[in-house]
């Protein structure tokens, strides 16, 4: 036995000391070729064989190479690979430049950057190359119609308005539906109570205040995989936002950008003239009653109201930036100022912002940086939608013999539709927002493959409400006053660590990290009325005070996560997220949430079966499985809290009352989401992407209805479960690609189910639970979130020129009911996306996109008003298309009809087939050729362009609202896709020029 050891033992020492001598060593360093600097971590591999090494910290390396080997292959993210014959060298130095391919390629996820080849996450980037040169005043404009699976609707036409933003679509009920916003790696914050809403629903823009000049790329996170290493606020998705950057040993480039354009609104509600009014009152006076005595009109006395408020909006925006570098320093400074005035008098927007994104190596190791920007929002607004102080909406309702001035030819109190040529003349209603954002940061690499972070972040705002009302709209004058801060501190800690095997082909990438933030909100408000003269602009001048109020509250969030990368020769992928998170919002001992997704991938064109797949470039099957959490629900929901003033004072003296019930059982709504993804190129020129995903949130946190005689309207609570299901399709196709002329076609669609799993026991007339979002819509379960539940109109019946409506039955009535409501419909599109093509031909570019959504209904609920055959309000020209014995198809009923009165009540008279599809950008530019720039020695590069905007609109033939796109309840979840005189949105046309030096 010992002699067969000896023997093998001898045989091994051999075999080992011939391959010794049969490989070399070959050593060298590897750097930056345009800056000189080492590159550590550089994948230097013999090729043929799994056998290499890594760079070093500064980008040294040693290799054994096997006999008969004779090429190394060095590969490093973000560079071109570069092959390089041993022969008889011992000693091997490489250069490796920037490979702008690759560049385009990268993918920025939660706490890193990967590649679009090894990523296994659902992820949408929109980088600045997609909307270059195009004048965009908020960055969700970016979203729209750009990233399957991500709807973003515009909530109003009124200037600073935050858009409904849904990846997925939503996974909570009244938990909160927007993404999570993460700038530089600093999450904002986002309240429905920085403004006050002024009659609508319609919240302030989250990023008004972020440049979109300033982004270099947009990423949605959407599958788990994607958005789990965000824990307890991934549910409803996460959109990262990257800023501009310089590069080391780059020149220093100075641009210039300048816009400016016109707007008016896309469409407009129908209206009568003065004459079509009395004309029509009177006739339908004496139709309805023997006793109605006719109106005298005074037709030399009259006033367009919508001509008086509509207006031509204007627009400006100047942005100067810089960006460069040397060796060791990196630098973006940027500024611009925008100044804009909506179509609708009163409603400017002027806007001022500053960015610093600075980076420097202290040394080999250590890095160092900051990102910080500035902004100041000034804006003169005006009510939304549910609001007679709205312009527009005041406009259409108000008489046309209602004038804005009286027989004095001064301005006069119009009554309860606000006089809005006087309310813009007279009324002073500023909104200020300051906001600071930004972080520093200090890196640290050690022991070759390890970096650790420390990143300490800010978010800081205040806003500044000022309104005051002269004496002659509200008598004695009125006024407020609203002051509001909200300030976030962050501190992050990660530490990464990424191995690559060279000689087995496995690479493992390691993340840990902790983090805390907490913020404090304030909120000081002031009113009163009675003031000796309108000069006097303070609250403090006012005589009466009618509310003081001052509160505050704050939150924290301690979270632990870690995240495990895995891939062997860039073949077989996996990944793996675990978060624990800890919130203020939640009792003792529900505090914590635990959150979670696994992801694998499989590059099938790496496999040996598909090399003779000539027309196949690339394909990548992955999938994922994981849960994300929800806890936006106020910070005390879980408490029984008791409030003061406003009514709690008892017999004259200070008294306390309950305001919310306790619930110390309140814990984390969490959504589950399953993701399988297909990527594909093939022919080198299309490019597919397509995913199934299933995601259910249980636990669902939203308001139950309390019996009345509990004393309490409703309370939070953990009630149910939700579904949304559905497809990504992503296709890009290079149609045409030569040196003269390029053609490129891209279109994204996003397939959405949703389904109302389960709600706690409240029937309906059908024994189904629900929750009730609004008088139109409800979530039942069985259906979806956003069901219009109404009564169906049958319209006018030929013979007798009555309105008609169904029963529950579906049997004809002519007695209007709303207990004969069923479900008619949806606010969610059955899909959406968009569609670009992109054409250059020589110095020329062109480029039309086209967004839409198809499926959903819309509630134009301005239509019982506008429609409404009574009172004094204006009324809609398609009242004129009333029945006679010879205009049987008429709209309107007879004049005499019993059923007249009623034809405006709420029913799906107003409900109207939301589909849509828009022309939302036309552009067409010139790009001055170099030669002629270089005579000037000033320019690099010049480029002037036209661009239109919402320049066309296709809807249904019998749609009558002013905007298919309608989401007037801003971030509200459970209402969607209902208007009440929202503003349409603008078409714009803007002529710019960009410049670089």
């Amino acid at each position: 036995m010992k002699r067969v050891l000896l023997l093998s033992f001898a045989l091994v020492f051999a075999l080992l000391q011939q391959v010794y001598a049969q490989s070399t060593t070959v050593s060298g360093r590897v750097t930056d070729q345009a800056t000189g600097a080492g590159l550590p971590g550089v994948s230097v591999v013999v090729k043929g064989t799994t056998v290499g090494a890594t760079t070093g910290a500064d980008g040294a390396y040693t290799v054994s190479v096997p006999a008969g080997s004779n090429t190394l292959v060095f590969r490093y993210i973000g560079y071109a690979n570069v092959e390089r014959a041993i022969g008889n060298a011992s000693t091997i130095n490489v250069g490796l430049s920037v490979d702008d391919k690759q560049l385009s390629e990268l993918v920025v996820v939660g706490y890193g950057v990967t590649t679009e080849k090894l990523s296994t996450q659902s992820i949408a980037t929109v980088d600045a190359e997609s909307f270059r040169n195009t004048p965009l005043t908020s960055p969700q404009q970016l979203l729209q119609g750009q990233a399957a699976g991500v709807q973003m609707t515009n909530s109003s036409g009124v200037l600073g308005a935050a858009s409904s933003v849904r990846i997925r679509g939503a996974a909570s009920i009244t938990a909160g539906g927007d993404p999570l916003y993460v700038i530089d790696g600093v999450p904002l914050n986002n309240s429905d109570s920085y403004s006050q809403l002024q009659g609508g629903s319609a919240r302030l823009n989250p990023l008004l205040n972020i440049n979109p000049n300033d982004i270099e790329s947009m990423s949605v996170l959407k599958d788990a995989a994607a958005v789990a290493i965000y824990g307890s606020r991934g549910a409803n998705g996460v959109v990262l936002i990257n800023t501009k950057s310089g590069s080391k040993n780059q020149k220093t480039v100075v641009s210039f950008d300048y816009f400016t354009g016109i707007s008016q609104p896309t469409k407009l509600l129908k209206y009568m003239s003065a004459e079509e009014y009395a004309t029509f009152r009177n006739t339908y006076g004496a139709a309805q009653s023997a006793t109605f005595k006719p109106a005298t009109y005074d037709l030399t006395n009259t006033y367009d109201w919508v001509e008086g408020v509509v207006q031509t909006g204007k627009v400006s925006s100047y942005n100067v930036s810089a960006r460069g570098g040397n060796e060791k320093t990196t630098f973006y400074i940027g500024g611009t100022y925008s100044d804009e005035s909506g179509f609708t008098i009163g409603n400017e927007l002027e806007k001022l912002s500053g960015r610093l994104n600075l980076k420097h190596d202290v040394t080999e190791n250590i890095e160092v940086g900051v990102n910080y920007s500035l902004s100041n929002s000034d804006m003169r607004r005006v009510g939304l939608e549910n609001s007679t102080a709205a312009p527009l909406t005041g406009a259409y309702l108000q008489s046309p013999f209602v004038t804005p001035y009286g027989a004095d030819g001064q301005f006069q109190n119009t009554g309860f539709i606000v006089n809005s040529i006087a309310q813009d003349a007279l009324t002073k209603n500023d909104f200020n927002l300051m906001r600071s954002t930004g972080n520093a940061y200090a890196q640290v690499t050690f022991l070759k493959d390890f970096k650790f972070k420390t990143d300490w972040g800010i978010d800081l705002l205040e806003t500044d409400s000022k309104y005051r009302n002269p004496d002659l709209l509200s008598p004695g004058g009125y006024g407020y006053r609203s002051n509001v801060s909200d300030n976030k501190w962050l501190v992050t800690n990660t530490l990464h660590y990424n191995k690559f095997l060279a000689e087995s082909g496995h690479t493992f990438g390691v993340l840990l990290g902790h983090s805390y933030e907490t913020s404090r909100f304030d909120d000081i408000f002031v009113e009163g009325s009675g003031f000796a003269s309108d000069d006097l602009p303070n609250v403090a001048s006012a005589s009466t005070p009618i509310s003081t109020s001052a509160s505050g509250s704050a939150w924290a969030l301690e979270s632990y996560f870690g995240r495990v990368n895995y891939d062997y020769n860039s073949k077989y992928l996996f990944e793996a997220t675990l978060r624990r998170d800890g919130s203020s919002r939640f009792g003792a001992d529900y505090k914590y949430g635990t959150f979670y997704a696994a992801s694998v991938g499989w590059v099938l064109t790496e496999e040996n079966f598909l090399q003779n797949a000539n027309f196949l470039n690339f394909l990548k099957l992955t999938s994922s499985y994981g849960t994300a959490g929800n806890d936006q629900i106020g910070n005390f929901a879980y408490l029984g809290l008791f409030s003061g003033g406003g009514g709690a004072d008892y017999n004259g003296q200070a008294g306390l009352i309950p305001t919310t019930v306790a619930n110390s059982d309140l814990r984390w709504e969490e959504t589950a989401q399953f993701d399988v993804t297909l990527n594909a190129t093939v022919f080198e020129r299309l490019d597919l992407e397509v995913s199934y995903y299933n995601k259910e949130t249980v636990s669902l946190l939203a308001n139950q209805p309390y019996p009345y005689t509990t004393g309490f309207a409703s309370a939070t609570r953990n009630i149910g479960e939700m579904r949304n299901r559905g497809v990504d399709l992503m296709i890009t196709s290079r149609n045409i690609a030569t040196d003269d002329f390029q053609w490129t076609t891209t279109l994204n669609m996003g397939f959405l189910d949703n389904e109302i799993l389960s709600l706690p026991a409240n029937k309906d007339a059908e024994g189904r639970d629900f929750l009730a979002g609004s008088t139109a819509q409800r979530a039942i379960v069985g259906e979806d979130l956003n069901t219009f539940y109404l009564v169906r109109y049958a319209g006018i019946n030929p013979e007798t020129g009555d309105a008609q409506w169904l029963t529950k039955d579906g049997e004809i009535t002519t007695t209007y009911a709303s207990s004969n409501a069923v479900i008619v419909g949806s606010a969610i599109p059955d899909y959406t996306g968009g569609f670009t093509n992109t054409f250059r031909y020589k110095a020329f570019d062109l480029n039309a996109f086209f967004n839409f959504s198809y499926g959903n209904k819309v509630l134009i609920d301005g239509l019982r008003f506008t429609e409404n055959p009574g009172g004094a309000f204006n009324k809609s020209t398609d009242l004129l298309d009333y029945w006679t014995p010879e205009n049987k198809d008429a709209f309107f009923p007879a004049l005499s009809s019993p059923t007249a009165p009623f034809f405006n009540r709420l029913s799906t008279s107003q409900l109207q087939d939301g589909s849509y599809l828009r022309l939302k950008t036309f552009s067409v530019g010139y790009n001055v050729p170099t030669e002629l720039l270089s005579k000037t020695r000033v320019f690099s590069t010049a480029r002037v362009y036209l661009l239109g905007q919402n320049l066309w609109t296709l809807t249904a033939d019998n749609f009558r609202g002013p905007d298919p796109e309608v989401s007037a309840s801003g971030g509200n979840n459970q209402i969607a896709g209902e208007s009440f005189f929202a503003l349409p949105q603008p078409r714009t046309i803007t002529a710019g020029v960009n410049l670089t030096f």
